[in-house]
């Protein structure tokens, strides 16, 4: 724990930032070889139990509805941008490598 504190004392917010990115990085945690629908569910219960866990610890009950379907709202979006990138990178055809070849002797 120590370590811990020492290497956020030194790198502050960028050692936070790599842990949280590695966190939720798909390649890295434990669902990298979940299928994506069960990803998509996961990342809805997730958001909602913080949703509620955040609430009950600030105390603004009032607002847990809202919040949950914010998240749920914005989780939705990313996993729909990443299908259809995903679905559009399979639909384009590869191009050709570029043959371009910049001699600098010859520039001026």
């Amino acid at each position: 724990m120590e370590k811990i504190v020492k290497a956020f004392e030194k790198n502050g917010w960028v050692a936070l930032s790599k842990f949280g990115f590695g966190l939720l990085d798909d390649t890295k945690n434990a669902l990298k070889f979940a299928p994506i629908e069960y990803k998509y569910l996961l990342s809805i219960l997730l958001a909602a139990m913080w949703c509620i866990a955040f609430g009950i610890y600030t105390v603004e009950l009032f607002y847990i509805g809202h919040n949950i379907i914010g998240h749920w709202v914005i989780i939705t979006a990313v996993f729909f941008t990443f299908l259809v990138f995903r679905t559009e990178k399979a639909r384009t055809p590869k191009s050709s490598r570029n043959m371009v070849k910049w001699d600098l002797e010859k520039e001026g």
